[in-house]
């Protein structure tokens, strides 16, 4: 479940959307509820390039059609549906739930018997409904089969072949005494135009596999498959090249495993070559012993991994379709009437950072400033679902099994009471309720970029994020996520820096650029620096005030420590304060040779500290702020460029990280003041990452935080190195970067951003929090998360969003 894209629509009929489910090949899946009151709902809304696909149009005129043919407990009924709109839409009563092979996944052994009868009667009970409503299913595969926490739901009738004018009963209508296998209303097995077969290979009956339209019977093969395939967590007829599956489904018995004689003998039965020989789906549901169709079933019992996300996806629910809030999705949210637009408390323009994290060679600056935490609005909300989500908050609780979920569903009025708000609600004043623990806040609002950025935004006093890409700045309101300006003559992948209260400064194509930062406008372009004398490199930091920007420079320009220079030798390098009051250069001073262009640099109160790279060794240079004179310049004993570095000024200590070994070093003495062994499984491969030093959860001393490769984070003391506690981060991705830390400012919540999302962690115990993930899947950008008092602005990919955190 995800915050709802730009172009995502607000409105669709009746229906205001609340947040993005997924995609299909043709459309969106939306979650929406009915203006004023109703239940919730799944809209699938074609995608505007496809709207004049006729084929299109057809499919899903034929998948509404038959999902109301068939409408029971266990196929979802069409809610409302615009099928001749220029984006045509269904919308289906929402249900969480997942797809049969995301279930399978869970339990690679297959799932239990038991539970296979249950799911399999259920489904045979819907192709009941099906089968007498004159029509055959025609695709039946485990992508069309959902599983929620009381039973499944039989999708995917876009295929189905709807009867006859006039045709009554299942045998005649679909043709199953037909012999031709020719019967009328709907597609037939392959498609020639799309060079596709109705379903998965692997689930298609031999009838079909010979290029024949399916018949009643050929449902009973299928979901044999399917029920074959949740069993064993293989298809009977494997999984290779369509040629090959379709040969032994035509030809070859099935491989059923390990299953019990008495379900193996059902299955068998199913997947007879001959359409005569199998079972009709009454028959089929009485053999599982399924119940009759008007008593109630007993529910799945599903992996923990699936309960997990079931409640998860319940819980989003609850919170998104309060009939009293409104979360600001997207450039195109409203506050809702009355809501008071209160002023956002302002932070200090220019925060004293004390603690400089090091790039390492190659690496960007990596620097985030605090800001505040916008007011969120909400009004009152339901009493009853207030009740159910302080119920729900057991979400560990639910981890028992599917059971646990339908429990708890139907203790409070069915599946409804997740779908269905109360007409009750709770006194103005009364708090908005809070998901489950375990599940991430929704995000307040989404906006998607032109590219994706990699560098931290500039948050400006509390109210505007400024983000930069090589392509455009853009300034994005903190409560809502609207544009309040956008400016491609701004794009640049370094971080703006405030240097007054209306400016800040960008370096881009070569000039310094302050624009005032409420508007985007130029006041003053900086360009000598850009070829002439000294070429302008990258900006390295300002000071606190704002009054002096520093960054590097390379040419042939004499001035205070210019060099003597030799023919052919390599161009001289500087560090430059720049005046930004006057707009003059304060003074410059010539880098060491050694350095080349690789350096990083943070003011103190007296100095600026430079961390430059000479061959394979870390140097730290002090520059004097008044002139730029060199007042020292030392090396580290052990500390090489490929470390991992942090440093804290306030304690004089330089922090490296390199494979499992964490060390201090003081900064004076160059002696080392402790060293850490963290984790012997931490090496070369998945090496530890950029130490960071915050404020500890209720102000009690700092607290040294590092994670590693094999998405473990650590708690250290900073001034003892002794390990305070460790947490691993779940991970369901291949992709094995160390996790990025960063702490919100009161410092109880410590955020590990990777490809598997962003994570939040107790900085008392290390106890995970909660995991945000905008998109489900392996996907190669990670998340980048820059904390924001109590909130944080999160990045991934050219997608950004505003995270309540704490």
């Amino acid at each position: 479940m995800h915050t709802l894209h730009n172009a995502d629509p607000r409105h669709l009929g009746p229906f205001r959307m609340l947040a993005r489910l997924g995609e299909t090949e043709s459309g969106v899946r939306l979650l929406g509820r009915r203006v004023g009151a109703g239940p919730t709902v799944e809209v699938t809304l074609v995608r505007a390039a496809l709207a004049d696909d006729q084929r299109l149009r057809a499919r899903l005129r034929r998948d509404v059609a038959a999902s109301r043919a068939a409408a029971g407990r266990w196929v979802r009924p069409v809610e409302e549906a615009e099928l001749d709109a220029s984006a045509p839409w269904v919308a289906y009563p929402y249900v969480p739930a997942v797809p049969l092979a995301e279930a399978v996944r869970a339990a690679p052994r297959g799932l239990a018997e038991d539970d296979v009868r249950v799911l399999g009667a259920a489904l045979a009970e819907a192709l009941e409904r099906v089968h007498a409503a004159g029509m055959v299913h025609g695709g039946i595969s485990a992508d069309a089969v959902l599983v929620a926490g009381d039973g499944p739901r039989l999708t995917g009738f876009h295929h189905a072949r709807l009867p006859r004018q006039g045709a009554r009963g299942g045998r005649e209508a679909g043709g199953r005494e037909n012999g031709r296998g020719e019967g009328a209303g709907g597609a037939d097995a392959y498609d020639s135009d799309t060079g596709r077969f109705a379903g998965p290979a692997p689930f298609l009956s031999p009838e079909q596999a010979r290029g024949r339209a399916p018949v009643p019977a050929s449902d009973v093969f299928s979901l044999g498959a399917v029920l074959a395939y949740a069993a064993s967590g293989r298809p009977p007829f494997g999984d290779d090249a369509p040629p090959q599956v379709l040969y032994r489904i035509a030809a070859q018995p099935p491989a059923l495993g390990r299953l019990s004689d008495s379900l193996a003998r059902i299955l068998t039965s199913c997947l007879e070559k001959d359409p005569a020989g199998r079972p009709e789906a009454a028959e089929l549901r009485a053999a599982l012993g399924g119940p009759h169709p008007g008593a109630p079933p007993p529910p799945p019992r599903l992996p923990s991994a699936v309960v997990a996300r079931l409640a998860r996806e319940a819980a989003r629910a609850l919170v998104l379709e309060e009939p009293g809030t409104a979360l600001a999705f997207g450039p195109a949210a409203e506050a809702p009437p009355g809501a008071r637009d209160e002023p956002a408390t302002e932070d200090e323009a220019f925060p004293d950072d004390d603690v400089f994290t090091a790039p390492t060679r190659g690496e960007g600056r990596n620097r985030a400033h605090p800001v505040a935490d916008p007011p969120l609005f909400r009004t009152a909300a339901t009493s009853r679902r207030a009740v159910l989500t302080t119920a729900a908050a057991g979400a560990a609780g639910l981890l028992a099994g599917g059971a646990a979920v339908a429990g708890w569903v139907s203790g409070r009025g069915g599946l409804s009471a997740l779908t269905d708000p109360g007409p009750a609600r709770r006194p103005a004043t009364s708090p908005a309720p809070r998901p489950p623990s375990g599940t991430a806040p929704p995000a307040r609002w989404r906006f998607d970029l032109t590219d994706a950025t990699s560098v931290p935004p500039l948050v400006w006093r509390g109210k505007l994020a400024i983000i930069t890409n090589t392509q455009e700045a853009v300034a994005l309101d903190l409560r809502t996520g609207r544009p309040t300006w956008r400016r491609d003559d701004l794009g640049t992948d370094a971080t703006p820096e405030p240097i007054s209260r209306e400016l800040a400064l960008v370096t881009t194509n070569g000039r310094l650029v302050a624009f005032n930062a409420r508007d985007g406008h130029q006041r003053w372009v900086e360009s000598k620096y850009s070829g002439t004398g000294l070429t302008f490199d990258k900006m390295l930091s300002v000071d606190a005030d704002g009054r002096h920007a520093y960054f590097t420079a390379t040419g042939t320009a004499t001035g205070s420590g210019s060099s003597n220079g030799r023919r052919g030798s390599k161009p001289p390098a500087y560090v430059v304060a720049y005046d930004t009051r006057t707009r003059r250069e304060r003074w410059r001073s010539r880098l060491p040779a050694v350095y080349g262009d690789d350096i990083g640099a943070f003011p103190t109160r007296r100095s600026l500290v430079g961390l430059g790279y000479p061959g394979d060794e870390v140097e730290l240079i002090s520059l004097r702020l008044s002139d730029g004179h060199q007042e020292w310049r030392r090396r580290f004993d052990g500390v090489s460029a490929g470390d991992k570095v942090g440093i804290s000024a306030g304690r004089g200590l330089l922090y490296a990280a390199r494979g499992a070994t964490l060390r201090a070093v003081d900064i004076d003495s160059g002696k080392q003041r402790w060293s850490l062994d963290i984790n012997s499984y931490a090496t070369t491969k998945s090496p530890l990452g950029h130490p960071v030093i915050r404020q500890g959860p209720g102000g009690k001393g700092d607290v040294l935080y590092v994670s590693d490769g094999t998405k473990l984070v650590y708690a250290v003391d900073p001034d003892r190195g002794t390990e305070l506690w460790r947490s691993a981060l779940p991970d369901d991705t291949v992709w094995k970067a160390t996790p990025t830390l960063s702490v919100t400012d009161s410092g109880r919540t410590v955020l590990a951003a990777a490809a598997a999302g962003v994570f939040a962690l107790d900085a008392r115990t290390g106890g995970v929090r909660w995991r945000f993930q905008e998109s489900s899947g392996e996907l190669l950008d990670e998340y980048q998360v820059y904390p924001a008092r109590s909130s944080a602005v999160v990045a991934h990919g050219a997608a950004v969003f505003m995270l309540p955190v704490e």
